[in-house]
């Protein structure tokens, strides 16, 4: 007899009964003035009492595309249009359309703000959904978000789960799809200690030690490398106009022993990112655009990752491919019903700056798990990807929201080089995407 795994759902559906619970408790305490129960003979006193916010909504996304893609979540999540893939006729396979939907993105969290302790405010925020931690997970519940924040006049101390700090909140695409622009945007949470300072009214830096979780197909090479991600951040913020510039370094460690003869590897794989960021915001118009040089973009879920070198009788060696990628948003700023968008970004797979000749060649990273990126003989890669996404808002009212947008994206495939990149019966393909996603807030 075949069990079925339950804990998932018990999980999800523990979740959503403390989450009702939350919510009748916060009622409860707005009663009873907004204090919690106390010990007999225990005094009720103000700086103990807990705020709790209740928060989600139900999302339904239906989509179209044009052709075969790369993609996760069932594609709900669009990468890459797939690379042709001709039969014996000369007919392309991946030629195809596709109809999908889904409601796995419905969400729901809760906010905390708590008693001040070390004379910082405290607060927190605990937050999840229905999308799965892997492709056979899909609708299974899954931690997005658990965030504690301690906050002093100029200081801020966080640490939990949040957005990574190259997931800029006040420069971000305002697409439809989950993807949130990737694989030319960073797409990523993580596991983190983050320490922000506020230098001034309009400045402020942010410094964090990053680890990974969901966002790679295996993170023992993260973990066996002793040391977190770092990240530093240099931001200035004024009532119209935000920018900034990041830096992060990782410093991974993919294998403990390599090669025929089992020799202890103590080879390591470094990697920089760095991106700049801006955004302006008018009366009639919101303008986000960012540039990011990365290495190891894939961890980013952008286009790249590293590659390891095979020789005969030594210890594998493992660099990074190198990425480039720019993006633009244009959001209409407006009280109507109607409100329009577009984003367009290009992103480049420029490889390996110094392959190992006459090694054996294997790409690592969720852009390799995926197949869109390889070093190995008689593999593809995509040399290149462009996305232009017009879109259109309908709010009907405070709670009702629909989303429409039509996404094209074009890639360019190549016969894999050892150094990543593809060269060599080239060829682009293109995906249309029409995507329809519906809101209901609480």
């Amino acid at each position: 007899m075949k069990f079925i795994n339950l804990k998932p759902y018990v999980f999800g559906v523990t979740f959503f009964v403390f989450s009702m619970g939350v919510a009748q408790t916060k009622s409860n305490l707005e009663k009873k003035e907004d204090t919690i129960a106390k010990p007999v003979n225990q005094p009720l006193v103000d700086d103990d009492k807990i705020d709790i916010d209740f928060y989600g909504f139900i999302r339904h996304d239906a989509f179209y595309d044009t052709r075969q893609v790369i993609g996760a979540g069932e594609n709900l999540v669009p990468l890459y249009p797939r690379d042709e893939q001709l039969d014996i006729n000369g007919e392309d396979i991946n030629d195809a359309s596709q109809f999908h939907m889904l409601s796995v993105l419905s969400r729901a969290g809760i906010k905390l703000k708590g008693p001040d302790v070390l004379n910082a405010k405290t607060s927190g925020i605990l937050e999840g959904e229905f999308f799965g931690s892997s492709e056979g997970g899909i609708n299974q519940f899954r931690l997005r978000h658990a965030y504690i924040m301690l906050d002093w006049e100029t200081t801020q101390l966080g640490l939990g789960q949040y957005w990574h700090p190259m997931v800029v909140l006040e420069c971000l695409p305002n697409v439809v799809n989950y993807s949130t622009g990737s694989p030319i945007f960073a797409l990523n949470r993580n596991p983190q200690i983050r320490l922000t300072q506020q230098l001034n009214s309009k400045f402020k830096v942010m410094a964090a030690a990053i680890s990974q979780r969901d966002f790679t197909p295996d993170n023992t090479a993260y973990r066996n490398s002793g040391m977190p991600s770092l990240h530093l951040q240099l931001q200035y913020k004024s009532e119209k106009f935000v920018a900034g510039i990041a830096q992060q370094y990782e410093n991974l460690k993919p294998q403990l022993s390599s090669g025929e003869a089992i020799q202890k590897s103590n080879e390591r794989v470094e990697s920089f990112t760095t991106m700049a960021y801006a955004a302006l915001t008018t009366k009639p118009l919101k303008v986000s655009a960012a540039y990011t040089f990365a290495q190891n973009a894939s961890s980013l879920v952008m286009l790249g990752g590293y590659v390891g070198y095979s020789r005969p009788d030594q210890v594998d060696v493992f660099k990074p491919m190198n990425t480039q990628s720019a993006w633009v948003d244009f959001q209409q700023l407006t009280n109507k019903k109607i409100a329009l968008g577009l984003y367009a970004g290009l992103v480049n797979n420029n490889g390996v700056s110094d392959p190992v000749e006459g090694a054996v060649a294997t790409t690592y990273g969720v852009t390799s798990a995926w197949g869109a990126v390889s070093a190995s003989e008689g593999g593809r890669s995509i040399n290149q990807l462009y996305r232009v996404v017009p879109r259109i808002d309908f709010k009907l009212n405070k709670s009702i929201k629909f989303r429409f947008e039509i996404e094209h994206t074009a890639a360019e495939w190549g016969d894999a080089q050892i150094d990543g990149t593809g060269s060599g019966n080239e060829v682009t393909v293109n995906n249309n995407r029409f995507h329809l996603a519906t809101f209901f807030t609480f």
